[in-house]
């Protein structure tokens, strides 16, 4: 691999890592648009190149969440409670998405995923959170009782698309279960953790022997992009969580709005 695509690569882990540990998505939503325009220079070919780009990303957003809640575990934001809610079913939605994405092209359920996406972010934006016990007129829209299925649909869209989850569990968490805006980034990169075990170890075993990418490879995790994007983001990752504890709500409020739009336009388009 030549020092261009190393470079190219590097700098690819920073930018996802540093949204990773910033706004608690995992990375994999910003990645996978990344990964579009560098993979064919690397030479992966087209009809793999969505099931390596989602199989990687798995490992990627693994690392990069780790590295985030190593942070956020010192600025005391993780709701250890609500990760071991959350996790089980999660866990069990990576492994049936990353079967599903196995079996079938994704580009149709990927607009309908981000036409909602796109609605979720216009209304964090427009309405905000609300935090429990805080002056507000609106509360929980849902019981906590129903915080598990969210777990299952947030491992099953992670997997499937390849993007951790934090993309459907943050607006899930703030506009539907009136989720701490201040607990949110670090209660899903914990859970993200899970996700992307668990996802990681369903793509190698889906893609063993079916792909040969350049270099070093396990099934669809290219081990050749992934090991570069890893040392570019995990640092960064710890520099998104610092930031994330240093700006106000209201801020990350319109951050986190914005941020989703784009990746849902970016979905839309490519």
């Amino acid at each position: 691999m030549s020092a261009l695509a190393l470079l190219k690569l590097l700098l690819t882990g920073a930018v996802a890592g540093i949204s990773a540990g910033f706004m608690g998505i995992g990375g994999g939503a910003v990645l996978t648009p990344l990964c579009l325009l560098i993979y064919p220079s690397l030479g992966i070919a087209p009809e793999n190149m969505m099931k390596i780009i989602f199989g990687t990303n798995m490992f990627l957003v693994m690392a990069f969440s780790a590295s985030a809640v190593h942070k956020h575990r010192k600025n005391n934001t993780i709701d250890g409670r609500m990760v071991m809610i959350i996790a089980p079913l999660a866990i069990i939605g990576s492994i049936t998405g990353a079967w599903l994405a196995s079996l079938m092209m994704s580009a149709v359920l990927k607009k309908a995923f981000a036409v909602l996406l796109t609605v979720s972010s216009l209304m964090i934006v427009t309405r905000g959170s609300t935090k429990p016990g805080a002056d507000s007129t609106r509360g929980a829209l849902l019981p906590q009782q129903l915080i598990p299925a969210l777990g299952f649909i947030t491992g099953l869209a992670g997997s499937f698309l390849g993007i951790g989850g934090g993309v459907v569990m943050i607006p899930v968490l703030i506009l539907i279960f009136a989720y701490p805006m201040e607990r949110v980034a670090a209660t899903s990169s914990s859970v993200i953790i899970f996700i992307g075990l668990a996802g990681m170890v369903s793509y190698m075993w889906h893609g063993w022997g079916l792909v040969d990418p350049p270099g070093w490879s396990t099934g669809y995790v290219w081990w050749s992009a992934a090991i570069p994007i890893a040392l570019g983001g995990v640092p960064m990752a710890r520099v998104g969580a610092m930031l994330n504890a240093r700006t106000g709500n209201k801020t990350m409020q319109r951050i986190f709005g914005a941020v989703l739009f784009i990746i849902a336009v970016k979905i839309l388009f490519f």
